[in-house]
């Protein structure tokens, strides 16, 4: 398998002698060699981190390797068995928990002062953090909320947000003009965009993956009732494309671009797209609910447990987390602040932004479960039957919620997440 490649080969066929081991940081001349493995395509941001950190410590060189976003599980996991784990990775939040229950992952707690802790908002480190350990800071993070065209939305006289799912149900109807526009776009055609995307519309409805005893409560009478909500709207009101079980949510949001979309789920990236395509888009409040939240969605930046640069990968992270250098990979990839203090950037005072912090209260993670990855997907895969028309919410609920049951291996949220 091809796992990418390493940029600055310094000391890579060398990395298991002891001149590229140890603990040294370069200040006794020789080259220290750290290993960081990225998830997705080479950034600027990633660039200039790797310059700047090599400037201030001229002993030290950078190795990158770029893993495809769709590969990065797969990649780690084929690192882990071959003993050939990076110092530094960039991990989806949902892999934090398998890994440290696996071992892999290095607690950061004892390199990390109060102070830095204290920097961060406490809901987005959590996402690092496992059974009372930090295995990981925040990379990057984006809140998912309801994108609307709002050029539409006054053509069609609606004068306010709407205040409730059942309001949104209704704007989509009103938006929808098929076959040249549709009133909502949702990204079904993979099984994680259908829990990550419209989690906040599940949450409206009460429904949740685990109760408050930690049981898994995919197939709950509100999880059925939001499936019904959901699946209505493409099957009853026909306010989707017809060809969403081939659309995931990347489409989604080119739909909307495209002109052919009044409504998505979408991150801070959306208003930038819009604007750009020449159209007028914004954010929408969260509705009301049973449970009104709003999913942030973090990256995770981690040390391994096999790495023989410990104290120099976390001056590494150190390092990005300095204000100038959030700025650079949140201005790049769309991101939202995840600690108290930015740059002066005039990105931070955009609409996307002003509309998450003014929303900061309903923050919410997904669980933390080591087995997460077939939880999420399993609960897409339940609507993707129920969209299909191949299943009743309730018999799709049941039957991956009983297969789930047979697979995991502790079905329970574990104690204390």
């Amino acid at each position: 398998m091809k796992t990418g490649r390493w940029i600055s080969a310094v000391c890579f066929l060398a990395f298991a002698f002891s001149a590229c081991g140890g603990s040294d940081d370069g200040s006794s001349g020789e080259t220290v060699t750290l290993r960081i493995a990225w998830m997705g395509p080479e950034r600027k941001a990633f660039r200039a981190w790797k310059e700047g950190f090599e400037a201030e410590r001229p002993g030290v060189r950078i190795e990158q390797q770029f893993i495809p976003y769709d590969q990065g599980p797969t990649v780690y996991n084929t690192m882990i068995q071959g003993g050939n784990l990076p110092d530094l990775g960039y991990l989806f939040m949902g892999m934090i928990s398998e890994y440290a229950e696996r071992g892999v992952l290095e607690p950061l707690d004892a390199y990390m002062t109060a102070a830095e802790r204290d920097a961060w908002i406490p809901e987005a480190l959590s996402a690092g953090e496992y059974r009372g350990r930090t295995y990981g800071v925040p990379l990057w993070g984006a809140n998912r909320v309801l994108y609307a065209r709002t050029d539409w939305m006054e053509e069609a006289g609606v004068g306010g947000q709407p205040d409730t799912w059942e309001a949104v149900r209704e704007l989509a109807m009103k938006l929808n003009d098929p076959p040249e526009r549709y009133g909502i776009c949702v990204g079904a055609g993979r099984a994680k965009h259908l829990m990550q995307e419209q989690i906040a519309m599940m949450w409206g409805f009460g429904a949740d993956f685990f109760d408050g005893d930690g049981r898994l409560a995919i197939n709950s009478p509100e999880a059925v009732a939001y499936v019904k909500f959901l699946t209505d709207m493409h099957l009853v009101d026909r306010v989707m494309p017809p060809g969403i079980l081939n659309l995931n949510a990347d489409d989604c949001y080119a739909v909307m671009d495209a002109g052919k979309a009044g409504l998505t789920f979408s991150g801070p990236w959306q208003y930038e797209r819009c604007r750009d395509a020449g159209i007028a888009c914004e954010p929408l409040i969260t509705p009301s609910g049973r449970d009104r939240k709003m999913l942030l969605i973090l990256d995770i930046f981690s040390v391994f447990s096999t790495s023989k640069q410990k104290d120099l990968a976390y001056d590494f992270i150190r390092f990005t987390q300095r204000p100038e250098n959030r700025e650079l990979m949140d201005v790049e990839n769309g991101g939202v602040p995840v600690t108290g203090t930015v740059s002066e950037h005039g990105y931070y005072r955009t609409v996307p932004i002003r509309n998450y912090l003014a929303q900061a209260d309903l923050i919410r993670l997904t669980p933390k479960h080591p087995e997460w990855t077939k939880i999420q997907d399993g609960w897409g895969e339940a609507i993707q039957m129920v969209l299909a028309g191949t299943a009743s919410p309730r018999e799709a609920l049941d039957a991956v919620y009983a297969r789930l049951m047979r697979e995991l291996e502790d079905p329970m949220l574990p104690r204390g997440e």
